[in-house]
């Protein structure tokens, strides 16, 4: 038998060799005795000891599948999230909330109720009906948001696509009498001696309503001056014989005409 201290926990009569030393601890609460046991780790022999932890209260502390239980009171637990790596999920109550991703970006999946989305705009109610709303990641070359413009009487603007181009549809409504510079209305033709008398002869004696043109020849064989009342050779506009002069004038214009000599025939012709 080997030199060594022997310890048999199940009866003094019973001594076997052994290269194990044996050891008894005595519950300081209860009194009762229990056995220190050994194991082996990773080539190393550990001792084992049952022991237990208590509150203040003297309560045993337990725990679950070799974790120590602990109660987390409502309210005392703080997490620091490390946002590159952790994540907290959202929900009802019932159901975790859903998200999309949208290229690099990941938007949260929203249901809209019977297609109709109502802003309270500081008590102002904003009402946008889904189905004019793209609420997706917008992008100018892809996406479009829905809109009607109108004219006066509410009735909705159109567009055309013109090519690669969407344009706007313009009706352009002719303005009532057609073009301001035709005349289209009446004509006057009249022949008119005009001689030396000072201030001139009256060419058309009535104007031509609404007259648009005056056309003024000189069929005659010496040069007339062409004016207002008064005119004269020295301050009229000339016309020589066989020439005529083009003007744009209205019926409130009265024209005179002069002779440099004799009486010469001329020709009115009037345009509205």
């Amino acid at each position: 038998m080997k030199d060594q201290l022997i310890f048999d926990v199940t009866s003094a009569d019973t001594i076997a060799d052994s290269d194990h030393v044996g050891a008894l601890l005595e519950g300081l609460r209860s009194g009762a005795k229990q056995q220190i046991n050994s194991q082996q780790i990773d080539s190393q022999e550990w001792i084992n000891a049952a022991a237990a932890l208590f509150d203040g209260a003297g309560n045993a502390i337990g725990s679950t599948g070799g974790a120590l239980d602990v109660n987390v009171a409502s309210g005392d637990l703080s997490v620091d999230l490390d946002h590159t790596e952790d994540s907290v999920a959202l929900g009802d109550g019932t159901s975790l909330l859903t998200s999309t991703t949208v290229g690099a970006d990941i938007g949260l999946d929203v249901n809209v109720i019977n297609s109709v989305i109502s802003v309270d705009d500081n008590g102002s109610s904003l009402t946008v009906d889904a189905s004019d709303l793209d609420i997706r990641d917008l992008s100018a070359a892809q996406d479009s948001v829905q809109a009607n413009m109108y004219d006066g009487a509410g009735t909705a603007l159109t567009s055309t696509l013109v090519g690669a181009d969407q344009a706007l549809d313009v009706n352009v409504v002719q303005q009532a009498g057609g073009d301001d510079a035709l005349a289209d209305t009446d004509l006057s033709a009249t022949a008119v001696s005009v001689d030396t008398t000072a201030g001139g002869t009256d060419l058309a004696g009535t104007d031509l309503s609404d007259r648009k043109y005056a056309f003024i020849y000189n069929n005659g064989n010496r040069r007339i001056y062409i004016g207002k009342s008064g005119v004269s050779t020295s301050t009229g506009f000339p016309v020589s014989p066989r020439s005529y002069l083009e003007m744009r004038a209205g019926d409130s214009i009265d024209l005179h005409a002069i002779s440099a000599g004799g009486s010469q025939d001329v020709r009115f012709l009037e345009l509205s």
